[in-house]
C-alpha cells in the first residue's frame, strides 16, 4: 500500500542500473540531466517515466513524489534540471509549486501533465515559464516531442555555460572537490560512496574520479582507505582500545576485513603493529 502523504522512488534500488547509464552516457559523450516527478497518483508517476522514456533519452530520476510540499523541499535542495508535475494536487497546486520555484530563482525546465478539465491551468503554467504540457492520459508520441524539446534546451544551456565561462565553471568544480575531500577526511568513519558524495556536492561521479587521479594520484576508494588506515595507526599507538573497537571507529564493521586491509597497506597486522610501535 502506498503512503498517502509521500511517495518516493528509492534510488538505491536502482543504483547499479543508474551507474551503468552514467557510464554509457559518458562514453557516448552525452550529458545526463536530473529530473523530479510529482503526481499524487503513484501509477501516473510510473506512466510518466515510461511515456517520456526518461532514462532512454538521458534523464536521471532523482525522486518521485506524491506530496508537492515534500517535493518542493527536495527541488530547492537538489535543483533538478527538469520537473514534471501534475496541476491539481493536495496541499499545493502545480501552479503554486511553479510560482514558489520561480520565486526562489530556480530555472529548472518544467513539463505539466494535466487532465482535460485543467486546460486553462496548463495555459497559466506555460505563462509562468513551463516548457510544455501533456494531457492525461499521456500520449507517448506527445510526451516524446515534449521531452526532446526540453532536452534540446538543456543541451543548449549546458553548451553555452561551458563555452562562456569554462574557467569559472572549473573553479566551482575544484572548490566543490575540495569540500568533498574535507568531508571525507572528517567523516571517514561513516559509510561513504563516491556516487553519494558526488550527488551531495553536485558533481558528476566520473568527473570526481578524474579529479582524484589528477590531484591525489589515486582512486577515491584508496584515498578513503589511506585515511582510515592512518587513523587506525594513531589509535593503535595512542589508545588501549580493543582491535574490534578501533576497526569500528575508523569505519570498518568487520574486524577481519579491517585486518586484511591494514596488513595489505602496512605489511603487518594491526595486532603486530601495536606490539611493534609500543616496543
Amino acid at each position: 500500500m502506498y503512503n498517502n502523504a509521500y511517495y518516493s522512488v528509492n534510488i538505491d534500488n536502482y543504483s547499479s542500473l543508474l551507474y551503468n547509464i552514467f557510464v554509457k552516457a559518458k562514453e557516448k559523450g552525452d550529458i545526463l540531466y536530473s529530473v523530479i516527478i510529482i503526481d499524487d497518483e503513484p501509477w501516473v508517476t510510473i506512466d510518466i517515466e515510461q511515456s517520456f522514456r526518461l532514462k532512454e533519452v538521458g534523464f536521471h530520476i532523482i525522486g518521485s513524489f506524491r506530496n508537492p510540499t515534500t517535493a518542493l523541499f527536495e527541488i530547492l535542495r537538489n535543483k533538478p534540471d527538469l520537473i514534471i508535475t501534475d496541476i491539481r494536487m493536495p496541499h499545493i497546486s502545480g501552479l503554486e509549486l511553479i510560482k514558489k520555484i520561480r520565486e526562489q530563482g530556480l530555472n529548472s525546465e518544467i513539463i505539466i501533465v494535466s487532465g482535460y478539465s485543467d486546460f486553462e491551468y496548463a495555459k497559466d503554467a506555460i505563462r509562468l515559464g513551463a516548457a510544455d504540457y501533456c494531457l492525461k492520459p499521456i500520449n507517448p508520441e506527445e510526451a516524446s516531442i515534449a521531452i526532446m524539446k526540453v532536452k534540446e534546451k538543456l543541451d543548449k544551456k549546458y553548451s553555452a555555460a561551458s563555452n562562456k565561462c569554462p574557467d569559472e565553471q572549473n573553479s566551482f568544480q575544484i572548490d566543490s572537490f575540495h569540500q568533498l575531500l574535507y568531508y571525507v577526511e572528517s567523516h571517514f568513519y561513516n559509510k561513504l560512496t563516491l556516487k553519494e558524495l558526488a550527488q551531495k556536492f553536485h558533481m558528476n561521479p566520473n568527473y570526481c574520479c578524474s579529479l582524484f587521479k589528477k590531484y591525489k594520484n589515486t582512486t577515491f576508494s584508496q584515498y578513503l582507505t589511506n585515511i582510515r588506515v592512518d587513523e587506525a595507526q594513531k589509535l593503535l599507538s595512542e589508545t588501549d582500545h580493543s582491535l574490534d573497537k578501533i576497526a569500528s571507529l575508523v569505519g570498518f564493521h568487520d574486524y577481519f576485513y579491517f585486518s586484511k586491509v591494514f596488513k595489505k597497506s602496512c605489511g603487518i597486522s594491526p595486532k603486530d603493529y601495536r606490539k611493534k610501535i609500543r616496543g
